[in-house]
């Protein structure tokens, strides 16, 4: 068996360890197999608890919900975090882990907008002399699914693919003005202090009037400007961003770099329906 599946095999050793005994048979299903495909149900079980409104789930939910038993529950979550299907925060609870990130990545990487998004960024970066990135929602923040380095600056920019961005960045303000549901706002800004909430749900109806947002890295020497992207019925699908140094992107919505921006995004856009 290979290394995964013998990982795998060891949860539900620790909870049946009577069973090992059993010899398996060629062409037919053992114990062992059953046990595997146990642990790997469970597992999917576990994910299947978290949604757009529920990113992170805690003990005590798990439990209640997979109609396990505490220890074994513990079990089941503590492999998972041991093979990065989850994360683990004290005083938070679990939430997707790293190596479900890379997976949906690779997912997304397939989808339509993703494949029409490179040639778009390439075109967009070229223009403005700029890196460009493309982000999705990501439950609680923007996920970072696409990214184009400019080459022609000295000094490169650079964000990695699969980083979930903070809230307050611009990308996390796009999308904090066009999120409608209470629970997804309130699950949004839960990291945010409530000075910080305030002023982020102030500026929510002035970023969709403008259709832009604006955020400086100060520490860091950097702005970022970013859209939305639409899909079918004006519903906002992705934010696309220019990301640069505060001396060469000044807040101008009349800046050639925020007309290339706003272009490359109706590219990106679908029609309304």
């Amino acid at each position: 068996m290979a290394h995964g599946a013998g990982s795998v095999a060891t949860v539900a050793n620790a909870e049946s360890p009577e069973a090992t005994a059993a010899e398996e048979q060629p062409g037919q299903s053992s114990p062992r197999d059953s046990r595997d495909l146990q642990v790997i149900s469970r597992f999917t079980r576990v994910l299947q608890l978290f949604d757009h409104e529920r990113s992170r789930i805690d003990l005590a939910t798990a439990t209640s919900e997979l109609g396990l038993n505490r220890s074994t529950t513990y079990r089941y979550l503590t492999a998972m975090v041991k093979h990065g299907l989850l994360s683990h925060t004290t005083g938070q609870g679990y939430s997707l882990g790293p190596t479900l990130s890379r997976v949906g990545l690779l997912a997304l990487d397939r989808l339509p907008l993703l494949d029409r998004a490179g040639p778009v960024m390439q075109a967009l970066s070229e223009t403005a002399h700029e890196t460009s990135t493309l982000s999705v929602w990501g439950g609680s923040g923007p996920l970072v699914a696409r990214v184009h380095d400019e080459q022609s600056r000295f000094i490169r920019i650079s964000v990695p693919v699969g980083s979930t961005l903070p809230i307050a960045s611009a990308q996390g303000q796009v999308f904090l003005a066009h999120l409608e549901d209470q629970r997804a706002l309130d699950r949004a800004l839960a990291a945010v202090t409530d000075r910080e909430r305030a002023a982020l749900l102030a500026r929510r109806s002035e970023i969709r009037r403008a259709g832009l947002a604006f955020s400086d890295a100060s520490a860091d020497g950097l702005r970022c400007i970013a859209v939305p992207v639409y899909g079918v019925n004006n519903a906002i699908t992705a934010t696309l961003s220019l990301i640069g140094t505060l001396h060469r992107m000044p807040r101008d919505l009349d800046d050639p770099r925020v007309h290339a921006l706003r272009r490359a995004a109706a590219e990106l856009s679908q029609p309304v329906l």
